[in-house]
């Protein structure tokens, strides 16, 4: 269940950032920054939570613009299927709450379970990302409305 992130979280949100393998592909912060994020009103953290544990987060930052940015999303049991609920249902909250008309995202290029991920729920490349191994990838709001998963 998507809910939100609280400062008692950050310990396993910072755990979950330091798993095997995550640092090739996923940011990690330190405490202080996380904290001065959580509180930013210009952010989102959001947690999904299975019985009661946080088994993966997402931040979202430029929260109040036109464009949404992803910034970060992890989950603790990679494979398993809780990446794509996270990830559609923070995108549902943010289409279905915001006026926002796009949400983006930076990937590095060699991250293929991701691009695989991001194409397979509407994002398009827009170009380069941050850093010549990163692609930005865009997801707009027509786009987010025709997905299969919302057809009547």
């Amino acid at each position: 269940m998507l809910t939100a992130l609280i400062r008692d979280d950050l310990a396993e949100v910072m755990r979950i950032e330091r798993l095997p393998g995550y640092d090739a592909f996923v940011g990690r912060w330190e405490l202080d920054v996380h904290q001065a994020e959580l509180t930013s009103d210009d952010a989102r953290y959001f947690a999904w939570r299975e019985a009661g544990a946080l088994t993966g987060f997402t931040i979202l930052q430029a929260f109040r613009q036109p464009v949404v940015r992803l910034r970060r999303i992890a989950v603790a049991a990679p494979g398993g299927g809780t990446g794509t609920l996270l990830m559609r249902a923070v995108l549902d909250r943010v289409f279905e709450t915001t006026p926002a008309i796009a949400v983006d995202l930076h990937v590095k290029t060699d991250n293929l379970r991701a691009l695989a991920v991001y194409r397979r729920e509407g994002f398009v490349p827009e170009g380069e990302g941050e850093g010549d191994d990163h692609e930005r990838m865009l997801l707009t709001r027509g786009a987010w409305a025709a997905l299969p998963r919302h057809a009547a």
